[in-house]
């Protein structure tokens, strides 16, 4: 990742580091990364991430683990996730429930994802709907293996994990392809129901002619 792209958004501050959420004893099946790949993220962690890490806690392994799981091994393009090493920790810091990285993201992408919602919506629903991405984002990526998280938002639109996140693209990027992807849905649902409303409403309304209503016998 650029300078650019780190800069004034979720790296900044260094703080305490915050205690993890319990990881599970069940281990999915994953498929392992290649030693060379593995070899590389751990120097990027040691060498571009240590004091982003030591913010939230979260260790090379847990990185490497969560790379794992989320199916890096399966992306032909596996090694882009060293350039992307902070946005890794990042992630893997958020799948692991840790409430500094949460406040983080929400600090950093929040506002943004709040404009292009209002800039699609009026005001009060495009908040809303950033809201329950926010909330639908941290329900299914920290629901336990096997459960069913809260569902927020309409029928059809799947909730992002985060602990799908490979790291091959940079996170906010990732991020606000869900979010504008799901909006593009709601949009488009919004605007087929509205042409039904519209359908209803001209029928409801549709004169008919006279003779037409009169019937057959009225007629000369």
């Amino acid at each position: 990742m650029s300078n650019d792209d780190a800069q004034g958004t979720l790296w900044e501050s260094i703080g305490p580091a915050c205690a993890t959420a319990e990881r599970g004893d069940e281990r999915a099946l994953v498929a392992a990364l290649d030693a060379a790949v593995v070899a590389a993220i751990r120097a990027a962690y040691f060498s571009e991430a240590g004091e982003l890490a030591m913010r939230y806690g979260v260790g090379v392994s847990d990185v490497v683990d969560h790379l794992e799981r989320a199916g890096l091994s399966r992306s032909p393009r596996a090694e882009r996730a060293i350039s992307n090493i902070r946005c890794a920790v990042h992630a893997t810091a958020l799948a692991l429930g840790v409430a500094q990285a949460w406040a983080d993201l929400l600090s950093a992408l929040g506002p943004g994802f709040d404009r292009a919602c209002i800039g699609r919506l009026d005001r009060q629903d495009g908040i809303a709907f950033a809201r329950r991405f926010w909330l639908d984002l941290r329900d299914t990526t920290l629901a336990a293996p096997g459960q069913r998280p809260a569902v927020r938002r309409i029928r059809g639109i799947r909730s992002p994990d985060l602990k799908a996140f490979t790291a091959v693209r940079p996170l906010r990027y990732w991020l606000a392809e869900r979010l504008l992807g799901s909006l593009e849905v709601e949009l488009g649902r919004a605007a087929s129901a509205a042409e039904r409303l519209d359908t209803v409403q001209e029928v409801r309304t549709l004169r008919i002619p006279a003779p037409m209503a009169a019937g057959a016998e009225t007629r000369p």
